[in-house]
C-alpha cells in the first residue's frame, strides 16, 4: 500500500514540476520544454475552455426557451 502511495505523490509532483516548468518558462526563465508538453497543456485548457464555453450556451437556452414560472400564486378575493 506504501508503494502505490508514493507512486502517487511521485506522479503528482511531476505534474507540478510540468506546471512550475511552464510558469518558469513563461516568466522568462531559461528552463525550456518540450513542444509535446506545451501542446499537453494547450489542449487541456482549451477543453476546459470549449466546456464551459458549451455549458454556458445549453444554459442560456435552457432560460430562453422555457418559460419562467412564477412561484406566487394569485388569490381570489372574495368581497
Amino acid at each position: 500500500m506504501s508503494n502505490q502511495l508514493i507512486n502517487l505523490l511521485d506522479s503528482s509532483a511531476t505534474g507540478f514540476n510540468r506546471i512550475a516548468d511552464f510558469v518558469k518558462t513563461l516568466a522568462g526563465g531559461d528552463s525550456e520544454m518540450p513542444l509535446a508538453e506545451v501542446l499537453i497543456i494547450s489542449r487541456v485548457l482549451f477543453a476546459v475552455v470549449m466546456i464551459g464555453f458549451i455549458g454556458y450556451f445549453f444554459d442560456r437556452m435552457k432560460l430562453s426557451l422555457l418559460p419562467v414560472e412564477s412561484n406566487v400564486k394569485t388569490k381570489n378575493r372574495q368581497g
